[in-house]
């Protein structure tokens, strides 16, 4: 036990820390990762299910409760959450990265396919399949392990959105507290999370091409 723990945390150290390789570039690092995960997975598993891609059932369903939980959580998070974070951090998310993007609709296009693959896949594989089942491992046995892997996957899944800033690096994390929960509701079927994960993205990224990222400032505006 203490031999798996051990080749858990490696696992997870080694995963992680190819994030920051300096050879690989969004969105192939990502796209590596979930090669990685992938190959680890099968060949310890024998099959997906640890890691949330062998859940079954209807396509449609899966899409309308993705569909349901994006409608809920996005006005909750930008209209409640957001501006509240913003107070406490005396801080808002940095988005210029994204302008460049606006009417260009070669690179619109390119995103969106970027970040279905990278973000809404290869992301919910990493930091809530994979890292749900080593967190949950090494955490077995303690009080309030649930938390702890919650806590622990949502702190790494932020960190690499650290450009955004403050207040975008907690709303993060938060957002990946979210999608553990979920993850874990819907009986570890990760293509909820896969599909609310692009929708969230896919709407972010259609704002910054249509010029109207300022909508996040909206709801500063409704706390002053």
């Amino acid at each position: 036990m203490k031999k798996k723990k051990l080749l858990y945390l490696l696992q997870i150290a080694l995963l992680f820390g190819f994030i920051y390789n300096p050879w690989t570039k969004f969105p192939y690092t990502f796209l590596l990762l979930s090669l990685f995960v992938l190959l680890i997975s099968y060949v310890e598993d024998g099959d997906l299910s640890a890691v949330g891609l062998n859940a079954r059932g209807s396509l449609f369903k899966i899409i309308l409760q993705a569909a349901g939980l994006f409608l809920i959580i996005e006005p909750v998070m930008d209209f409640i959450v957001q501006p509240i974070m913003n107070r406490l951090a005396q801080d808002v998310p940095d988005f210029s990265s994204f302008q460049s993007i606006e009417n260009n609709t070669g690179k619109y296009l390119k995103y969106l396919t970027y970040i279905w693959i990278s973000a809404a896949f290869g992301e919910e594989l990493f930091f809530r399949g994979f890292l749900n089942s080593r967190f949950s491992e090494l955490f077995s046995g303690l009080r309030g392990n649930v938390v702890l892997t919650a806590i622990s996957s949502s702190l790494l899944f932020a960190a690499p959105h650290l450009y955004q800033g403050l207040s975008g690096l907690v709303m993060t994390f938060l957002f990946g507290l979210v999608f553990f929960f979920i993850y874990r509701k819907f009986g570890y079927n990760l293509w909820i999370t896969i599909l609310l994960h692009g929708f969230v993205d896919t709407f972010f990224i259609t704002l910054a091409y249509t010029g109207n990222l300022s909508y996040y400032k909206i709801p500063d505006s409704l706390f002053i």
